[in-house]
């Protein structure tokens, strides 16, 4: 076939077939159809607990590192805590480390999340500096309470020579006056 043999007219255009309008989808409206909601408005973020309570992750490898000599240690039960004291630092950072031997990942991840949690929730005051939570393998046959009682007398010991130089264990729950 050649070029000679191709037909240079345009094909015909047809009309394209026109649905009516009760078979259009009509879509998402364009504006909020809804009346506006009562109350309060939803929130945008996630709020944290008292101001200068933020508790954040160890950042460093000099600071894993510096928590092989803390400053201070506390055990109980199978709650371990390794303190080093940093008074320049603004908030607490903590590393969780949950072995293998305490069972299958999502035991130690829902125990970590369970420590995360605690220390979260703590009425006072963590002193700054950084913190090495540790849980033995009896750490899941805990329930959160007794759990919590544990990590709290470790954090205690942990901190106790520290904050006997310095008050660092100030309330900051709500209605306590700093």
């Amino acid at each position: 076939m050649d070029e000679t043999d191709l037909s240079t007219k345009r094909a015909q255009t047809r009309e394209d077939t026109r649905l009516s309008q009760a078979d259009v989808d009509q879509g998402r409206p364009g504006s909020d159809q809804g009346a506006p909601c009562e109350g309060t408005p939803a929130p945008v973020g996630v709020t944290v607990g008292a101001a200068g309570s933020r508790v954040g992750p160890v950042q460093s490898r000099q600071t894993y590192a510096d928590l092989r000599k803390p400053s201070g240690r506390g055990r109980s039960g199978p709650v371990s805590v390794s303190f080093l004291d940093r008074p320049e630092w603004v908030h607490p950072q903590v590393a969780y480390a949950v072995n293998r031997k305490v069972g299958s990942a999502v035991e130690r991840n829902l125990l970590r999340r369970r420590m995360r949690s605690i220390l979260r929730e703590r009425p006072t005051r963590l002193p700054a500096g950084a913190y090495l939570v540790r849980c033995g393998t009896d750490g899941p046959a805990l329930d959160f309470h007794e759990l919590k009682v544990a990590m709290s007398q470790a954090i205690e010991k942990a901190t106790a020579r520290v904050t006997d130089g310095r008050s660092a264990s100030v309330d900051t729950s709500p209605g306590a006056r700093s």
